[in-house]
């Protein structure tokens, strides 16, 4: 009887202890999932502030092509005669693509295909020039898409267009280069006196609408002006919106102007146009400036030009104004420059062997010129250049049916040696010219000394190693009015180096602990 109790106490210990032990073991098993345990029984984990830095390319790149020159009041109110008009406005563009690209077109902005859209072409694929290209007549504004192979030295994409007439409002000759598009752009503007319009055209090429907001500093006083109307616009998707800037800050010798987008790439430009009373006193292209800088050359200014200059600084400082001619730099007047306002400076005639004007600057400031000549019966032009951007490998291109000039000034104090390549309209090798620029000098080349037999250079590239030859193109078109109209107007360089962006990334694995 005792061993069978034995037995049954010893089955009840053995469940009991059984039991314990489940209730133990499913009690640690918890625990190590919700109580952290000794950094000891975890491996170490090694972080660093080290940051890796890449740089990085697009391959794909978006230019705006403005539409033709135009008024901003076309009402047909009035007698007719007061009426404004554009006159026999013509209006043609070139495209060239360089290097490696996959593909490049231009269509209308925010339309779907149509059969007005062009696709660069390469006409000869067995030649080494690389060069696709395309041409037409333009009636509005244009979006060139290009998509590269690779992002490298000389490959990308470049358009102009050029507007000219002898009748009308528009008497002249005016042109622009196609714009890339950026999150901010500046404009250094030729001011807002009564008979100047300044129109603000900015476009967005993405499908979602964005705002921009509007900056503005003016010659009268320092600082950052109060705007009569909106400081911000906005702009539809794929479309195009317009601001007269001349209303907004009326009475100011000069204009700095910045649009800023947040989150969306845009391009600009701005549409001068000057008239006293019903005389046509020239309209052009403003466009965006490149990076300030201490030194700075605006070339294609010929001997006579009325030349006016301006200038911005973020800072106090001083420079010297001086003309870039063929044997070095001719001394034109040095000026103080006030932070946050423009200055305008009247540089008279341009002397006969003018071919530019040279900012040297204490600190770095912008600069543009405003060149001027006349015509009978008081009509004038004039042309808006900025201060180049120099670059190892840049281009530009000249619309059918005007004569251009090119430029090229060298902005540093060592002598230079560059090649420029010219194209015919369907991307053939035409001609190069290896040029030795001395210290601060300059050199005009006409376009047609490009053209070998019956082939006629309208495409050009330039080669710079050193990156500090700034060039651009003068236009001019032939018997305007039989010869009695004034007719001027240039084309910048674009620049054919990778745009880049650096990233930056830091290590630290401990965020997957």
């Amino acid at each position: 009887m005792s061993k069978h109790i034995t037995a049954g106490a010893r089955r009840v210990t053995n469940i009991v202890l059984g039991a314990i032990t489940t209730v133990i073991l499913v009690a640690a098993l918890v625990a190590l999932f919700i109580i952290p345990g000794p950094q000891s029984w975890t491996d170490s984990v090694a972080t660093t502030d080290d940051a890796m830095d890449q740089t990085v390319s697009p391959t794909q790149a978006q230019t705006y092509c403005p539409a033709p020159m135009g008024l901003v009041d076309t009402g047909t109110y009035g007698d007719s005669e007061f009426q404004v008009s554009t006159g026999n406005l013509s209006t043609k563009a070139r495209y060239a693509s360089f290097g490696s690209v996959y593909s490049s077109t231009v269509s209308a902005l925010g339309q779907e295909a149509s059969s007005s859209d062009l696709t660069l072409k390469d006409n000869d694929l067995t030649d080494d020039a690389d060069v696709k290209t395309g041409e037409q007549d333009v009636d509005s504004s244009r979006l060139m898409d290009t998509r590269m192979l690779q992002a490298s030295a000389g490959t990308g994409s470049v358009g102009s267009i050029a507007s000219w007439a002898d009748t009308g409002d528009l008497k002249g000759v005016s042109a622009a280069s196609c714009v890339a598009t950026a999150l901010s752009q500046s404009f250094l503007l030729a001011g807002s006196a009564t008979g100047t319009t300044q129109q603000l055209i900015v476009a967005n090429p993405s499908t979602k609408p964005t705002t921009v907001d509007l900056s503005i500093w003016g010659s009268k006083q320092s600082g950052k002006m109060a705007l009569s109307t909106q400081s911000s616009l906005t702009i539809p998707a794929e479309g195009e919106s317009s601001l007269d800037l001349a209303a907004s800050v009326s009475d100011q010798d000069g204009l700095f102007v910045t649009v800023s987008s947040k989150e969306t790439p845009i391009a600009a430009v701005v549409r001068t146009v000057v008239m006293d009373g019903l005389t046509s006193k020239g309209s052009d292209f403003a466009l965006p400036l490149a990076a300030s800088s201490n030194t700075s050359v605006v070339p294609s200014v010929n001997d006579s030009d009325a030349v006016t200059a301006y200038l911005f600084a973020r800072s106090d400082t001083n420079t010297e104004l001086s003309w870039i001619t063929s044997h070095g730099l001719v001394h034109a007047k040095d000026v103080a420059i006030k932070a946050g306002q423009v200055q305008v400076v009247d540089l008279g005639s341009a002397p006969k062997e003018a071919l530019g004007v040279m900012s040297t600057a204490e600190d770095k400031l912008s600069l543009s010129v405003k060149a001027s000549r006349s015509g009978d019966d008081q009509q004038a032009d004039f042309a808006l250049m900025n201060a180049a951007a120099p670059a190892q490998f840049s281009a530009m291109s000249v619309p059918d049916d005007v004569a251009g000039t090119i430029t090229v000034a060298n902005a540093s104090n060592a002598e230079q040696h560059i090649t420029i390549h010219g194209f015919d309209a369907q991307g053939n090798a035409v001609a190069s010219k290896d040029i030795t620029l001395g210290a601060n000098a300059a050199q005009s080349i006409a376009a047609k000394d490009f053209n070998e037999d019956d082939a006629q250079a309208s495409i050009f590239m330039m080669e710079d190693e050193s990156g500090k030859v700034g060039w651009s193109i003068r236009l001019t078109h032939d018997n305007l009015g039989d010869g009695k109209v004034a007719g001027l107007a240039s084309v910048e360089s674009v620049s054919l180096m990778p745009a880049t962006a650096h990233v930056w990334a830091r290590s630290n694995a401990a965020i997957v602990r």
